[in-house]
């Protein structure tokens, strides 16, 4: 009786960690080193307008809605400009900019990789590329690049639900 209920309690926690909780609504990405939210520079709605960090606001250009495709793997697509961030490339050092949203377009798609308590790596589908903070952790208007997985603080991003009306 003892090994079934040890087999039991097993299972249940084994379930638990195995299953990743699937992030839904509107949330602000805040990356860890700097303290700035991922956001369209200037508010601004035109294609290829470049994706940077500000300090946080409750605004919806700063918004972004999670939209799950499978596993760990989310579209986001702003509230404000109903659009999504893209890298220009899957290289070190690419940064990013404001597109149309795609349907299963691999460029758009980004696996959040869990780093601790609702901390996450947040990794370009497909590549072993990840969204970094240029480390400029007073910089209004910084840009975010792709690096490689490094542990620095620069690629570690906390997420928190907002809801805004403007």
């Amino acid at each position: 009786m003892k090994t079934l209920a040890t087999i039991v309690i097993a299972m249940v926690l084994f379930t638990g960690i195995a299953g990743a909780q699937t992030i839904k609504g509107t949330y602000a990405i805040k990356n860890v080193e700097t303290g700035m939210l991922l956001r369209i520079k200037d508010a601004n709605t035109k294609n290829g307008t470049p994706i940077v960090l500000y300090e946080p606001q409750n605004w919806k250009c700063m918004t972004w809605d999670f939209k799950h495709v499978d596993g760990n793997t989310y579209q986001l697509q702003n509230l404000f400009s109903g659009k999504t961030l893209q890298a220009l490339s899957a290289s070190t050092g690419s940064v990013f900019d404001e597109q149309p949203i795609k349907q299963s377009e691999a460029s758009q798609l980004y696996d959040f990789e869990p780093a601790g308590k609702n901390v996450f790596l947040i990794k370009l589908k497909g590549t072993d590329q990840y969204i970094t903070s240029t480390g400029e952790s007073e910089q209004i208007n910084s840009l975010v690049k792709l690096a490689p997985k490094s542990g620095s603080k620069s690629q570690q991003w906390t997420i928190y639900q907002q809801s805004p009306t403007m």
